[in-house]
């Protein structure tokens, strides 16, 4: 979709908003005793200029805020923050972030999230029923999806297997992220051959057989490989993909036959964040969960809105990789097991597939 197509449709979702009677109202201003800073965590790439657009905004209705933006990865940013907390909890890296399940259920073990509730945060109220958190425990009200990422010069259709990963012919031309279970294939693997010793099994033997041209650990690394061609398959989410197409890279998106992953992100409130920074946190997270910002984030970052109160509009909303049956179809993973395990699992994963690299 164009920019001026995102315009319109903003403009669209605008003007249908107020007809139907959606409150689209004025920010409010932040009650907090003099000036505040908070740190707010970003992901890079289509899902940064959003919040950033968010974040000055509020600043300039607020001018004793001060909100300071760390962007990456949760790969990176996720230990670090745990890190911070082990070493003063009242003193965390971060006041609020964005995080997928993966990480959002590694903190929930740690005790490292306050609530996010519809009384301090209105428009959390929307998130589907489906998608809300115990406790409160986060605001996910968002969802990527993933499935195969290809080079398009390298195929005359489309993979459509979660298996062509380690089909033959791509020896050599296959990369994965490093320990990101729910987003290098690994957990689906799991999912489809009966456990995460089989799946494991899968990776070690592709690994001594030279099958694997790298393990990766940023967006940016996986994106240079996939254009360049020196890699043509590589297990990823929808909305970090459609944007590199879009930029006229020769990439595109595939859904597996077997389903896509459901993949739910959203904000996390950090515990040992103070009275103040809480009370600008709400208002933030009150603003950026508005209708016409969270189909903002949708359309520039290529996700699912989990919200009773938007609806994707335009070619985005045509995607066959988001229609109902594929979402209906979509694997949903374990997160709170991966979590549990995701600690034995790299143990094992540096010993039987980096090692064997």
């Amino acid at each position: 979709m164009t920019e001026t197509n995102l315009r319109s449709s903003r403009r669209a979702f605008m003007m249908g908003a107020a007809a139907s009677g959606v409150a689209l109202a004025a920010p409010r201003g932040v009650r907090a005793a003099g000036n505040v800073t908070v740190t707010q965590f970003i992901w890079t790439g289509a899902q940064e200029p959003v919040p950033r657009r968010i974040a000055e905004e509020f600043m300039a209705q607020n001018p004793q805020v001060t909100i300071e933006m760390i962007a990456g990865t949760n790969g990176a940013t996720y230990p670090k923050l745990e890190a911070s907390r082990d070493i003063d909890p009242d003193s965390p890296l971060l006041n609020l972030g964005f995080f997928n399940m993966d990480a959002s259920e590694r903190g929930r073990a740690r005790d490292l999230w306050l609530p996010i509730t519809a009384e301090t945060v209105p428009n959390a109220g929307h998130i589907l029923p489906a998608y809300r958190q115990a406790d409160d425990l986060g605001a996910f009200f968002c969802m990527d999806v993933g499935g195969l990422a290809y080079n398009t010069e390298a195929f005359d259709s489309a993979p459509d297997s979660w298996e062509m990963m380690f089909a033959p012919e791509f020896k050599g031309k296959v990369a994965f992220f490093d320990s990101f279970w729910a987003g290098n294939g690994f957990a689906v693997m799991a999912h489809l051959h009966g456990g995460a010793e089989a799946a494991m099994e899968i990776y070690e033997k592709a690994a001594r057989d030279g099958h694997i041209h790298s393990l990766v650990t940023s967006n940016a690394q996986l994106q240079q490989l996939l254009v360049s061609g020196e890699v043509v398959l590589a297990p990823h989410f929808r909305g970090v993909v459609l944007p590199w197409a879009n930029e006229g890279a020769p990439v595109a998106y595939a859904v597996p036959k077997e389903g896509q992953v459901a993949f739910p992100e959203g904000f996390q409130l950090v515990n040992g964040t103070s009275d103040d920074q809480l009370a600008v946190c709400h208002e933030l997270l009150n603003q950026s969960l508005s209708p016409e910002n969270v189909l903002d984030y949708c359309e520039t970052a290529c996700v699912v809105p989990l919200m009773d109160n938007v609806t994707l509009q335009g070619a985005l909303a045509e995607d066959p990789a988001i229609q109902p049956e594929a979402i209906e179809k979509a694997i949903q993973l374990d997160y709170a097991d991966i979590a549990a395990n995701a600690k034995s699992w790299a143990n094992e994963w540096n010993r039987r597939v980096k090692a064997n690299l």
